[in-house]
């Protein structure tokens, strides 16, 4: 067994060696300093954000400008801890305290609806997988976990059909829950347990080893997938049994979130960092280091993979785009570091970058205005040796001057480029 997974995991280190793909983030300008707990992501563009003191942002332009949509009835004093936009302008936000409430609206947050309460219960997280069909879970109420379901888009909620009867100590977590058609609904627990259903109508229990909490949970596919508390936990079986990854995750904090695609993940903890891994946990790099506040939640958009966002629990939000456009030009390691004139220059909007690497290190290429301010965050991951090349899409920016910068160790390259529109 031992020999089939070092196989397993050595095949996937060769073949994403040679597509790595990194992530570019960017800080956004969310306008509040409240604790932020959950992050929905419609598309490039639309994006929704919950969060205590019933805060629900809301941004239409990829980030470029947010707006509070928290509007009556959700009380100001309620803290939000999981929203899911099913579209654009729908969305339904949880929040918990003495009760549960769950609001929806269906006009952008311009009204919401209440269409739920439980007394005593804590709603942890609620996804929809269409327009119409949803499933939401809470801590157990009465014996029984607080499992509902939906087939109005979330109108009304019914739990007849989902019984699931309450082990010990059991409570969840909130974004600790992932709800697919093909791998099944998962939530994680605070009792070492961490629940499954194909059918919705009957559970199994995975026992996650060595782990108490499992405060987040996602697969990228029906068999493989990552939980876990305080360390890190992967299940190449559809959760038969839950091992440490190859690499253990860098940090100390407990995890906050996780998302992924294919063999890429993308987890955080609660703490500054986000971590990615392009081999399913062969490797670890920081992908992202955040100017404060704790992370809380990460989420990715659900139609393209391009986009990722993070929440803080000081209001701060990073936007994170996937690299698609770096690529190695030549496997012959050069005989020094380089960064190239970008070319066309001037350009607009699009340019290419290229750059060379005369030994495997981490390397980071920015591009900041002519304030110093960086505006986008192009390469930020361990590179091989080589030459790369990577295209630069200056769409979202004003004319102007920019610089490009390349810093690998102790050493840094600047180079300007110009914009014109």
């Amino acid at each position: 067994m031992k020999l089939l997974l070092s196989i397993f995991f050595s095949v996937i280190l060769i073949s994403l060696s040679l597509n790595s793909q990194p992530i570019s983030w960017v800080e956004q300008t969310s306008g509040v300093s409240t604790q932020l707990t959950s992050v929905s992501v419609v598309n490039d563009n639309h994006v929704w954000v919950c969060g205590y003191a019933g805060r629900v942002l809301r941004t239409t332009n990829g980030g470029v400008n947010w707006i509070s949509v928290n509007a009556a009835p959700i009380p100001g004093t309620l803290d939000l801890h999981s929203i899911y936009a099913i579209d654009s302008v729908t969305a339904l936000v949880a929040g918990s305290g003495a009760a549960s409430f769950l609001f929806r609206t269906s006009n952008g947050g311009a009204n919401w609806t209440q269409v739920f309460t439980e007394t005593g219960g804590f709603i942890n997280s609620v996804q929809f997988g269409n327009s119409f069909a949803g499933f939401m879970v809470g801590d157990p109420v009465g014996g029984r976990w607080s499992l509902w379901g939906t087939t109005t888009g979330g109108l009304t909620w019914d739990s007849a059909t989902f019984y699931l009867p309450q082990a010990g100590i059991d409570a969840g977590w909130n974004n600790s829950f992932f709800f697919d058609a093909a791998a099944g609904v998962w939530f994680g627990t605070n009792n070492t347990r961490v629940y499954k259903s194909l059918t919705l109508t009957s559970w199994s229990t995975q026992v996650t080893t060595g782990q108490v909490n499992s405060y987040a949970i996602w697969f990228n596919n029906p068999l493989v997938g990552l939980t876990g508390g305080t360390a890190l936990l992967i299940t190449t079986n559809g959760g038969i049994s839950w091992v440490n990854p190859p690499a253990a995750l860098p940090g100390t904090a407990n995890l906050a979130g996780i998302t992924g695609f294919g063999t890429e993940w993308v987890v955080c903890r609660q703490a500054t960092d986000i971590y990615i891994t392009t081999n399913n946990g062969v490797t670890w790099a920081t992908s992202y280091t955040a100017p404060a506040g704790n992370f809380r939640h990460v989420a990715k958009n659900r139609v393209n993979n391009i986009t990722f966002f993070g929440v803080r629990a000081n209001g701060g939000i990073s936007k994170g785009t996937l690299v698609t456009g770096i690529e190695p030009i030549s496997s012959i390691v050069p005989d020094k570091f380089e960064l190239k004139q970008n070319y066309p220059n001037p350009f607009n909007p699009n340019t290419n970058i290229e750059f060379s690497l005369p030994k495997n290190g981490f390397v980071n290429l920015i591009v900041i205005d002519a304030l110093g301010r960086e505006v986008s965050q192009l390469v930020n991951n361990e590179l091989k040796a080589g030459e790369y090349k990577i295209n630069f899409n200056a769409a979202d920016l004003a004319s102007g001057t920019y610089y490009m910068k390349l810093i690998s160790g102790d050493v840094v390259q600047t180079k300007k480029m110009i914009l014109v529109k």
